[in-house]
């Protein structure tokens, strides 16, 4: 899973689309296995049991998948393309859902597949693992825009604060309104949480500041402008069993023996994302009891349960 990359046009990682976080993983499933040899009408397989495994979920249930992915047919996306034409187009031309097998196949668009097999210069690289990681669909989009620089001698580039909402579906064109409007609340929601997914967590990590405009009179300046800087470190693979263990141990306060309950029941995918979300409530200050709760999240039983010693939140 770690080494698989896809590889799609700049004109798709910069057009103007909404998608759920399970809509986003969907496709992201699907486009993973395109080969430039494949039929048109070929029709890709994507399992409900791998994709909850992938995303360390045993709630995600085929009902709900169902649903983004008729939800994920009807999502048209927008985008100029190199030669200036403006394009519309749908990700999805069908899917059929395999009763009793938890299978999903699903039809591209013949519009959208040039996207990802007719590349030239100008394409994407992303880490499908680490794009599936994120948790936000705001996340995903500003992972897949910041790979497009992750490669260029300037890792420097800056996007108006409009288009970079309308891109993320935060303006919708058609009425013109903005969920965000005030930029405080767009940074909080949308820039700050795909930092913290982001940074330490994939093969980037980037800062961003604004830049502000003219106003006239008093006031504060409206921000105009986002500026992204990106640092790319190509990861390693997963790290081995030794130290994944030793980070059981140390950072999550579990004991030996859980620790190699932990390993032998789960894969490090999963391991490290439960461990992400885990570090994400610690720093929020919802947990208090790093071990006791790292023990519930992994079905383990504790020695709180015998003596009382330990309490979970």
């Amino acid at each position: 899973m770690s080494k698989l990359e896809i590889f799609q046009d700049n004109a798709l990682t910069t057009a103007r689309y909404e998608m759920t976080e399970t809509e986003k993983n969907l496709f992201y499933m699907v486009v993973a296995q395109v080969k430039r040899e494949d039929p048109p009408t070929k029709m890709y397989q994507v399992s409900v049991k791998d994709m909850a495994a992938i995303v360390g979920s045993e709630e995600l249930k085929f009902e709900s998948y169902r649903k983004a992915t008729e939800r994920l047919n009807g999502r048209i996306f927008r985008t100029t393309l190199p030669n200036g034409n403006y394009f519309h187009g749908s990700f999805i031309a069908s899917a059929e859902y395999k009763r009793g097998t938890g299978i999903i196949e699903i039809e591209l668009s013949q519009k959208v597949r040039p996207f990802y097999v007719d590349l030239n210069e100008r394409f994407t690289k992303i880490q499908l693992a680490a794009a599936i990681s994120l948790n936000s669909a705001y996340a995903k989009r500003i992972y897949e825009l910041l790979c497009m620089f992750k490669n260029m001698k300037d890792k420097r580039f800056r996007r108006s604060v409009v288009d970079l909402k309308t891109m993320l579906g935060i303006i919708d064109e058609k009425t013109g309104k903005d969920t965000y409007p005030d930029w405080t609340k767009f940074k909080t929601n949308v820039l700050d949480v795909a930092g913290k997914e982001i940074n330490g967590h994939t093969d980037l990590t980037f800062n961003y500041k604004p830049t502000y405009g003219d106003r006239p009179g008093r006031g504060r300046k409206p921000v105009v402008e986002v500026e992204f800087e990106v640092f790319y470190q190509a990861k390693a693979e997963p790290a081995p069993l030794s130290s994944l263990h030793e980070r059981l141990v140390k950072q999550f306060r579990l004991r030996v023996d859980q620790a190699d309950q932990v390993l032998a029941l789960h894969s490090v995918e999963i391991i490290n994302r439960q461990l992400y979300d885990i570090q994400t409530k610690v720093a929020g200050g919802s947990v208090k009891n790093i071990g006791s709760y790292t023990a519930k999240v992994f079905g383990l039983e504790t020695k709180g349960k015998k003596d009382g010693n330990q309490k979970t939140t």
